[in-house]
């Protein structure tokens, strides 16, 4: 499949990325907790804070994933995919 949405595609590129960089945080912020035995009311207050923050920009990629997809006729799968692939995200398929 070629997808031809170019400035669409531009804005879903940015999407991922910021998804990504979003991701990165919830799994360092992770990595420094999951170790300790015990967490702090403070630590879990980072946790639960880095977790919400990390839903916005996830749910702003998928709805904009759906939208692109239903408005110009896509089947979604193979436009998440072609997305990261844009990205870097390495042995990318439809699947995910």
């Amino acid at each position: 499949m070629t997808i031809e949405l170019t400035g669409e595609l531009e804005e879903l590129i940015v999407l991922q990325e910021v998804a990504d960089e979003t991701q990165a945080e919830v799994d360092r912020v992770h990595g420094a907790l999951r170790t300790l035995p015990n967490l702090t009311d403070e630590q879990n207050r980072a946790w639960r804070d880095v977790w919400e923050d990390a839903r916005v920009p996830w749910e702003e990629l998928e709805d904009a994933l759906t939208y692109h997809a239903e408005t110009n006729g896509l089947d979604r799968d193979e436009l998440r995919a072609a997305v990261r692939r844009a990205v870097g995200h390495a042995g990318t398929s439809a699947a995910g």
